[in-house]
């Protein structure tokens, strides 16, 4: 079977029947605003994303798209507002908190260390979560060797599962575009986040590598469970994989709902068309 023929198959299997079980409110925006100087990147935004679903967040270059997906993580403190996880209210998401608390975030521009290999690469995704001393990891021995062996072997998993297996030794700065984005999805993967940040993961690709990284998104929300929230601008793939969809315009929020309401809303329509309003 193809790529092509397999995203097709993963986002009809989604399609008839009742809808997937989409659980509690994980986490809520509530009237975030940013600002740097004078200029509103965010204006009293608010939207949630609730537990196992797809929420993608799109809009018009320069919306705030970006902007927002750093401030749920903590790389970004708004003026005003406030972010509630898994029931907690926090004034101030911090970076540190959001990635030991299960949010993981890939990037526009590929972040990974080029010179290492694949599965060096997607093993700092495990740093959080290994205990040893740098002690004991120096002389690799007790604690620091177990804990090697058993992330190698988490990773392993995860590299597999995404397909970059030919690729596990190779430097990930040989490696074609498409195939350096996916190790950076392994990567955000092997932190096993409760919720996925996605930004543009598709920006640049090919037709075939857009396609594969759909089956996958789609594959590690079904398989995983795992809580999805993405940014992307082909609008065939949002409309096609999402649940529901939030539009910003010029830092605001301009609808919020299912792909098709999003896609009827005449808002969203003059937005994307540059229409004056």
């Amino acid at each position: 079977m193809d790529a092509e023929t397999r995203t097709e198959a993963a986002v009809d299997a989604r399609r008839p029947g009742p809808a997937r079980a989409i659980g509690e409110v994980l986490l809520e925006v509530k009237d975030v605003t940013l600002r740097f100087g004078g200029v509103r990147a965010l204006s009293g935004v608010s939207f949630d994303i609730r537990r196992g679903e797809i929420r993608a967040i799109i809009g018009p270059n320069g919306a705030g798209k970006s902007s927002m997906l750093n401030v749920i993580n903590g790389f970004y403190q708004p003026q005003e507002g406030q972010i509630t996880f898994k029931g907690e209210v926090l004034q101030k998401m911090r970076p540190h908190f959001a990635a030991k608390n299960g949010i993981a975030r890939t990037f526009q521009n590929i972040a990974l260390f080029k010179g290492m290999s694949t599965l060096d690469n997607v093993m700092t995704g495990r740093m959080l979560k290994m205990h040893s001393t740098w002690f004991e990891q120096m002389l690799y021995m007790g604690r620091a060797k177990r804990e090697e062996i058993e992330h190698r072997r988490f990773c392993e998993e995860i590299i597999d599962f995404l397909e970059i297996q030919a690729h596990r030794h190779t430097p990930v700065g040989k490696l074609p575009y498409g195939l350096q984005k996916r190790v950076e999805l392994a990567r955000a993967l092997a932190a096993e986040p409760e919720i996925l940040l996605l930004d543009e993961p598709m920006a640049g690709m090919n037709v075939e590598e857009k396609e594969d990284m759909c089956r996958f998104i789609l594959d590690v929300n079904d398989e995983f469970g795992t809580t999805i929230a993405l940014i992307e601008h082909d609008m065939g793939v949002v409309m096609d994989i999402s649940d529901r969809v939030v539009v910003l315009d010029y830092g605001r929020k301009l609808a919020d709902g299912t792909p098709d309401a999003v896609r009827a809303n005449q808002d969203v329509i003059d937005a994307y068309l540059g229409v004056s309003h």
